[in-house]
């Protein structure tokens, strides 16, 4: 297996999901889901796994809603996909070109438009088109909506958040409908940021309160180890040294696929035969290389569009955490109180008597997946890569020998 990262895995060499995988298809003949994950945990290659590979009572259908900025276009894109994997010759295909044709749609150059604005509503369509999907797939079909959370932001600033919500509501009244009917939702950013976001404006409602939420996870270590020595291995690097590098490349990197990737990668590169003293100092380089190769500086850019302004804030804490390790949430208000400088009413609101906001908040990072909270309560960083990291951006040096951060289950 070469080292490919950010590359395509070919599902044959996809290695240590099998059980993740096998989980989701048996959560998925029962309700849909919400499958979130940290970018780099290899989302994409499970979703491809799972397209390639289906199960006999069940398949994929994969689609990437990135550039959807309207229900209309959700529609259309919808039953392009569907009509993709229907094929050309079977019932349900027909199906789908009886439905088109009676929704007023088009096709042109294998290109499907609904009518304009004085056509049928967008949730007619979406309503016969899904709940036909339902009646007529054999196998059924899992339609999984990649970056599902960033079309809804999109769809929000285009028109309306009122359309979001009915949107919303609609695939929730289609999933209790048609129980036969299964959707997955996933994106780099978190549904739970629409959410809120709604939330936060008087929308109250639980559109997705019966969808199970799956995260994917770090390779586990013994599947890290595996990965990192097969890609030594298959750049001809292993050598005596091989299998105490591939364990120092898992435990360093948190078993993140991505990252294993780069360092067998620029141990090919180097071509030099694989050892912990020679991953070491990849590592070392990657984390402190101005060119960011890893693009780690998006840990820290990212908090303005998913925290708005309570971002400074998120920044404080994290650097709170990445010098003293864990934190009770009492430590952090502490600390936030003495050390940071707000500069809006709702970063002061963290700072005051109320501990409710800043509550809010770390919840909000523990999905985001930059914390976690052990069994006493203290906070720490979620992934230690991204500590080590955070303290050498902010000039704190190497973590101490004695110090124990928490590590992801």
């Amino acid at each position: 297996m070469k080292a490919i990262p950010g590359g395509i895995i070919a599902p044959t060499d996809v290695i240590g999901r099998d059980q993740l995988i096998a989980r989701l298809w048996s959560i998925l003949d029962g309700q849909s889901l919400v499958l979130t994950a940290e970018r780099r945990m290899g989302k994409t290659t499970v979703i491809r796994k799972m397209t390639a590979e289906p199960v006999e009572s069940l398949r994929a259908v994969y689609m990437d809603v990135e550039r959807v900025n309207s229900p209309t276009e959700l529609v259309e894109r919808t039953a392009q996909a569907i009509g993709g994997h229907l094929g050309r010759s079977n019932q349900a295909r027909r199906w789908l070109e009886d439905l088109w044709s009676a929704l007023g749609g088009t096709e042109f150059a294998g290109v499907l438009k609904l009518p304009d604005a004085k056509g049928l509503p967008w949730k007619t369509a979406l309503e016969r088109l899904l709940g036909g999907l339902a009646a007529h797939a054999n196998p059924r079909v899992a339609l999984i909506w990649d970056e599902f959370p960033w079309a809804l932001q999109k769809i929000a600033r285009a028109e309306r958040e009122a359309v979001v919500v009915d949107l919303l509501d609609t695939l929730r009244g289609l999933r209790q409908m048609h129980p036969s009917l299964r959707l997955v939702f996933t994106g780099s950013i978190g549904l739970h940021h629409v959410l809120v976001g709604l939330q936060d404006r008087g929308w109250v409602h639980s559109p997705i309160n019966d969808m199970r939420a799956v995260e994917i996870p770090p390779l586990a270590p013994p599947d890290a180890v595996h990965l990192a020595l097969e890609l030594v291995r298959g750049e001809r690097l292993d050598g005596a040294d091989a299998t105490a590098a591939a364990e120092l490349i898992a435990r360093e990197l948190d078993g993140v696929p991505y990252y294993i990737q780069h360092v067998a990668a620029k141990l090919a590169d180097a071509g030099q035969a694989a050892s912990p003293g020679a991953a070491s100092r990849i590592i070392q380089d990657a984390l402190t290389d101005p060119d960011d190769p890893w693009q780690l500086e998006h840990y820290r850019s990212r908090l303005t569009s998913y925290y708005g302004p309570t971002s400074a804030a998120a920044r404080a804490l994290l650097d709170q955490l990445a010098t003293h390790g864990l934190l009770t949430p009492g430590d952090l208000h502490e600390a936030l109180k003495l050390d940071f400088q707000p500069d809006n009413d709702t970063a002061r609101a963290l700072c005051g008597p109320d501990r409710e906001p800043l509550r809010r908040l770390l919840k909000l990072m523990q999905r985001d997946h930059y914390l976690t909270q052990d069994a006493s309560g203290r906070l720490g960083f979620r992934f230690p890569l991204i500590r080590r990291w955070w303290r050498l951006d902010l000039g704190l040096g190497p973590l101490p020998p004695a110090d124990d951060p928490v590590r992801a289950d």
